[in-house]
């Protein structure tokens, strides 16, 4: 098996707040014209200050509609690097893509690098978003708001990973689930430790080590989601946490909540089936 086909088949990306802090959430996986999880869900007004809308961390950044009857935004939501609270539109409709890790927009005044971490609202005319917004507006199924996106914006996205050697440096820390360290990386691309540093930092603003733990926790947490009465061992095995201790801290910076926390207050929703994401 290629390290590609391992790298497709191994690691499942999560946004489980997104899912359990918002209502109607539908989602969708899409293969061509690349792979990507598109999404949507209302934010009821009755939500504001009862609930945080939480992203967290898992390498990838969404393109984000927010509308209403008389507004809307657009929004690029990075992958945070520890739990971050989002932003809230209570009464609001949300339209969103998650592209793979390491995939942006083709765009001239935004990179991936500069969104990694980052909440940033989106105002340049580069996209002709305000036409399109009107349109989905008229949508009612996440299958109908899936088409007019891609009979949109297609055009403007780009594998950015499938470009030199960064894409076998995020190809080799997903293969390894996280489990490999940089020294290793370095020595399977016949690159320096300092060259795989600086090429992840140049193209996605972050170091291998901080990948690296992100890949190891979305695996965790997948296992996590499939079998929510396991425990912490089991979630854990073959990921090269030191020990539970490590696991619980890292997991609760990643969440904001201790994993048993995490599986007591969601564990009405864990196990149901999901679409994974294969990146």
């Amino acid at each position: 098996m290629s390290v590609h086909e391992e790298y497709d088949s191994m690691f499942k990306i999560y946004q489980p707040f997104f899912k359990n802090h918002t209502v109607g959430f539908e989602q969708q996986m899409v293969f061509a014209p690349a792979q990507m999880r598109f999404y949507h869900f209302y934010m009821p007004k009755s939500y504001l200050g009862k609930y945080e809308f939480t992203c967290i961390p898992d390498g990838c950044a969404d393109m984000v509609f927010v509308y209403d009857e008389g507004d809307y935004k657009v929004e690029f939501i990075g992958s945070p690097l520890s739990k971050k609270v989002l932003t809230c539109y209570p009464g609001s409709r949300y339209f969103g893509v998650r592209l793979k890790p390491g995939m942006f927009f083709d765009l001239d005044d935004i990179s991936l690098a500069d969104v990694t971490n980052h909440e940033i609202i989106y105002a340049s005319r580069d996209l002709n978003v305000g036409a399109f917004v009107e349109r989905l507006q008229k949508q009612e199924f996440l299958s109908e708001k899936i088409d007019l996106f891609l009979s949109e914006f297609s055009a403007s996205l780009t594998d950015t990973y499938l470009e030199g050697p960064v894409r076998g440096i995020i190809e080799n820390i997903n293969a390894s689930k996280g489990c490999i360290t940089v020294s290793k990386l370095a020595e399977n691309l016949c690159y320096s430790e300092r060259q795989v540093r600086r090429l992840l930092d140049a193209n996605m603003n972050i170091s291998p080590k901080t990948l690296c733990r992100i890949v190891r926790f979305q695996n965790a947490l997948h296992r996590m989601i499939r079998n929510p009465d396991l425990g912490n061992t089991q979630y854990i095995a073959d990921l090269d946490y030191a020990d539970q201790a490590h696991f619980q801290r890292e997991f609760k910076e990643f969440t904001g909540l201790p994993p048993q926390e995490f599986r007591r207050r969601y564990k009405r929703t864990l196990g149901r089936p999901q679409t994974a994401f294969h990146v």
